[in-house]
């Protein structure tokens, strides 16, 4: 059993749990037929690690996570728009149980992952252009989780629009078990590139709040806690830890990558100068503060500059 190191805001320590992850970084893709606009890349159950709160998303004891990603490219001259209903993707489970995809009625989890993954969702995409390049889209659904079996199957059926349509079959040996949402990451070229690059905007939010905490614990006199929180801010944006950050909660794991500036450079070229900034305010007030007297101006210029540097980033994201 891996050790994980599980990370809630409004807590000042880590603590460490146990969980089991599958690691495996293979796919297999479905094209629906030799014309087809879709291709499945991955059909993923969530089998929640012990850190990763779903009590919020208001599932039945016996529900569980499908997620499914897919590639949908619009090859005709023709713009379509695509449903915005439920009912344009469905899974049928072992000829039996039949599953619309989430979309109004996700919890907050999958919500905060989906909108930092860097797929789209077909029910809030609109017009795909004629000609347009591949898009990358996932859908979620909330299935009885008895439904996976050794030998079970998947019908899914898109209808996406009056010409962007057709179905597939997936057997058991096709369905990868993840623990924490970003395993559906295993369909990209470099998966952990990818997960560091979309966990950014996560960490900023996480050292905003602890740069916060440290503040009003400054405030307070309470060292230890100060102390505590701005080690955290440190090492978000650090690639001397052990651990990653998850792109849809306040997680942090060993399984998850460790931050490398590397992958932030190669997909959000225009941020990396704005974490440097922010780990070089953090040293600044660390350092200061640790000083038997402490030059308070530098540590309240380090921390505003960090706190709207910080805000910047989330802000680019949230634009974007």
């Amino acid at each position: 059993m891996k050790k994980r190191l599980s990370l809630i805001l409004m807590f000042t320590m880590f603590m460490f749990l146990c969980a089991c992850g599958n690691s495996s970084n293979t796919t297999n893709s479905h094209e629906l037929n030799e014309t087809s606009s879709i291709e499945v890349k991955g059909l993923f159950f969530l089998d929640p690690a012990e850190e990763l709160d779903l009590s919020t998303e208001e599932l039945d004891p016996a529900q569980r996570y499908l997620l499914l990603v897919y590639d949908v490219v619009n090859n005709s001259d023709r713009n379509e728009e695509l449903s915005g209903f439920a009912d344009s993707i469905t899974l049928t489970m072992n000829d039996t149980n039949s599953y619309e995809q989430l979309f109004s009625s996700e919890g907050m989890v999958l919500k905060s992952f989906r909108e930092n993954c860097g797929y789209s969702v077909s029910t809030s995409y609109g017009t795909l252009w004629g000609g347009s390049g591949s898009v990358r889209m996932i859908a979620a659904f909330a299935v009885n989780g008895n439904d996976i079996k050794d030998d079970c199957t998947v019908e899914i059926n898109f209808q996406l629009s009056n010409n962007i349509k057709g179905n597939t079959t997936i057997t058991a040996a096709d369905i990868q078990t993840i623990n924490l949402l970003d395993g559906v990451f295993a369909v990209e070229d470099d998966p952990e590139m990818y997960q560091i690059a979309h966990s950014i905007k996560n960490r900023a939010q996480i050292c905003k709040t602890a740069l916060e905490t440290a503040s009003q614990a400054e405030h307070n006199g309470d060292t230890l806690n100060r102390n505590t929180q701005l080690a955290l801010c440190g090492a978000l944006f650090s690639e001397d830890t052990t651990w990653g950050v998850s792109c849809g909660s306040a997680i942090v794991s060993e399984d998850l990558p460790v931050f490398q500036k590397e992958s932030v450079s190669r997909y959000w070229p225009e941020v990396v100068d704005k974490i440097t900034t922010v780990s070089e305010c953090i040293e600044v007030m660390i350092s200061e503060l640790d000083m038997e007297t402490p030059d308070y101006d530098n540590v309240n210029s380090a921390q505003r500059l960090a706190y709207n540097t910080l805000t910047e980033i989330i802000d680019y994201f949230d634009a974007d």
